[in-house]
C-alpha cells in the first residue's frame, strides 16, 4: 500500500509537470504565433514599401541599372547623387537640398524650354519621345555654328580682299590726286603767264594807246595788201584749173575711147567663171575654174541673177566659197542663198578682185571698222589691203589712170587744235594735229581724184558684197 501511495503521488506530480509544461508550451506556442504572425506582417510591410521602390525585377537587377554604389552609399543614395550631377550638368547650379526627384526634372525641362524661347528662331530643337533631344539638339548647333564660322572666314577673307582693294584704289586715288595737284600747278603757272601778258599788253595799250592804234593800222592795211594780192592769186589758180580740168576731161575723153573705165554694173556682170552644175540638196556648186586660172581654196564669189538688174549695193543673189581646186575645176560651198530665188546654171559668178587673166589695181583710203562694233579699227585700211593681195589683187598709193578701183571708208578723225595748255601738258599733241589734218588733206584729195577720173569707188558693204565675203566677214 505504501509502495501504491508512492507511485500515486509520483503520478501526480508528473502530470503536473506534464500540464505545466504542456501549458507553458501552449503559451510559449501561443507567443511564437504572435510573434510570427508580427514578422509577417512586418514583411508584407517591408515587401510592400520595397516594391514601391523598385520592382522585382528591377531589385534583381539592381546592380546592372545603377551600376556599382559609390563608397558608403545605398543604390537610392547613388541614384540621387548622379540626378544631382545631371542637374548640375544641364542647369549650371546646384539643386537645393531636400529637392525631390520630380522637381528637380521638371526644373530641368523648364530650364531647357525657356532657353529655346529665348533664342527663338535661331534655335530648331530635335524631339525625341519625351521632347526636346537634348544632345541632338546640341549637336545640330555645333553643325550650324561650324557652318557659320565657315561663312565668318569666308567673309573675313572676303573683307580682308575688300580692304586690299579699297587700299590700292586709295592709292590709286592718292596718286591720281597728286596728278592732278600737279596739273593744277601747271595750270595756275600758265594762268599767271596769261595774266602776266594781259597785264603786260593791258599796261602798253593803256601806256600808248595812239602808238598802238598806228601800229595796228599799217598792220590792217599790210594783211588786206596780202589779202588782195591773195585774191588774185587764187582767181589765177582758179582760171588755171578750170583750163586744167577742161583739158582734163578731153583727155580722159580721149583715154575713155581707148580704155573704158568700169562702171559697178559692168564689173558685177562680168563673169568670172560659169557654174557647170548646182547641187541644192548638199549646198555645192561646181565651177569652170581650177588651178591653171590660179584658183584657191578660200576664194569667195558673188551670186548674181543674170535676169535681174544689179543692186546699187552690190548685193548678190548668194555667196560662195572654193573648198575644193583640181585642174580646171574647182567645188565651192554655198554660204548665203535664198529659197525664193536660188542659184541657177546660167547665173553670173564674179569677184571684184580676183581675174584669172590680170590683176585689177585698187587705192584704199580712208579708215574702217571690220569688227562692226561702232569704233574704227586702227588696222582697218591694212587688213582691207591684206584682203586685196590676197585675192590677187595690186595696190597703189596714189589714185591715177591706171587705177581700176578705189575701196573708200569713213573720212579720218579731226581733231582739235590744241591749246597752248594742251601743248604744255603734252608736246606731241601738235604733231598729232598736223598729221590728222595730212590724212584729212590725203583722203579728200583722192575721192576728188577718184570721181575726176570716174573711177569707180566701193565703201566697205559694197566691197564685201562683190567678193563674196560679206557673210564670211560678219562671222569673223
Amino acid at each position: 500500500m505504501a509502495v501504491r501511495a508512492g507511485q500515486s503521488n509520483a503520478m501526480k506530480i508528473a502530470l503536473v509537470t506534464f500540464v505545466v509544461l504542456f501549458i507553458i508550451s501552449a503559451a510559449l506556442a501561443v507567443i511564437f504565433y504572435l510573434q510570427a504572425e508580427e514578422y509577417q506582417g512586418a514583411e508584407a510591410a517591408a515587401k510592400a514599401g520595397l516594391a514601391k521602390f523598385a520592382t522585382p525585377s528591377e531589385q534583381s537587377g539592381v546592380s546592372r541599372i545603377v551600376g556599382n554604389p559609390q563608397s558608403g552609399k545605398s543604390y537610392l543614395g547613388t541614384m540621387n547623387d548622379l540626378l544631382n550631377q545631371l542637374f548640375r550638368t544641364i542647369t549650371g547650379s546646384e539643386p537645393e537640398e531636400g529637392m525631390p526627384a520630380t522637381v528637380k526634372v521638371n526644373s530641368i525641362a523648364r530650364r531647357i524650354t525657356e532657353v529655346q524661347e529665348s533664342m527663338g528662331q535661331d534655335l530648331s530643337p530635335a524631339y525625341g519621345p519625351n521632347g526636346i533631344a537634348l544632345l541632338e539638339t546640341i549637336r545640330q548647333l555645333k553643325h550650324t555654328l561650324d557652318l557659320n564660322r565657315q561663312e565668318m572666314e569666308t567673309l573675313r577673307e572676303q573683307y580682308a580682299q575688300l580692304q586690299s582693294n579699297f587700299t590700292q584704289a586709295r592709292e590709286q586715288a592718292l596718286m591720281q590726286e597728286d596728278k592732278l595737284r600737279q596739273e593744277a600747278v601747271l595750270y595756275q603757272q600758265n594762268a599767271n603767264q596769261v595774266q602776266a601778258q594781259y597785264d603786260q599788253l593791258k599796261q602798253m595799250m593803256e601806256s600808248s594807246a595812239d602808238e598802238q592804234i598806228q601800229t595796228v593800222k599799217t598792220r590792217l592795211e599790210e594783211e588786206q595788201a596780202k589779202v588782195r594780192q591773195q585774191q588774185l592769186t587764187l582767181i589765177e589758180t582758179q582760171s588755171t584749173l578750170s583750163e586744167t580740168e577742161s583739158a582734163l576731161k578731153t583727155a580722159m575723153e580721149k583715154i575713155e575711147g581707148i580704155k573704158p573705165r568700169p562702171g559697178i554694173t559692168p564689173v558685177a556682170f562680168k563673169p568670172d567663171a560659169r557654174i557647170i552644175r548646182v547641187d541644192l540638196q548638199n549646198g555645192i556648186l561646181y565651177l569652170n575654174v581650177g588651178m591653171e586660172d590660179h584658183v584657191y581654196r578660200g576664194l569667195t564669189f558673188a551670186i548674181y541673177d543674170n535676169s535681174a538688174p544689179i543692186p546699187e549695193d552690190g548685193k548678190g543673189k548668194a555667196e560662195v566659197e572654193v573648198f575644193q581646186v583640181s585642174q580646171n575645176v574647182s567645188a565651192a560651198r554655198i554660204i548665203r542663198s535664198t529659197v525664193k530665188n536660188p542659184i541657177v546654171q546660167e547665173d553670173i559668178v564674179a569677184n571684184l578682185i580676183w581675174d584669172p587673166k590680170t590683176s585689177n589695181r585698187f587705192v584704199v583710203a580712208g579708215e574702217f571698222d571690220l569688227d562692226g562694233d561702232g569704233n574704227m579699227d586702227p588696222d582697218g585700211s591694212e587688213r582691207i589691203k591684206e584682203m586685196i593681195l590676197r585675192w590677187g589683187g595690186t595696190l597703189d598709193d596714189q589714185v591715177n589712170v591706171n587705177t581700176d578701183f578705189i575701196v573708200i571708208g569713213e573720212p579720218p578723225r579731226r581733231l582739235n587744235q590744241p591749246t597752248p595748255i594742251e601743248l604744255d601738258l603734252n608736246p606731241a599733241a601738235q604733231q598729232r594735229y598736223e598729221e590728222s589734218k595730212q590724212k584729212i588733206a590725203l583722203y579728200e584729195a583722192l575721192a576728188k581724184k577718184a570721181e575726176l577720173l570716174s573711177i569707180p569707188m566701193f565703201n566697205q558693204k559694197q566691197f564685201y558684197y562683190l567678193l563674196g565675203y560679206e557673210t564670211l566677214a560678219s562671222k569673223n
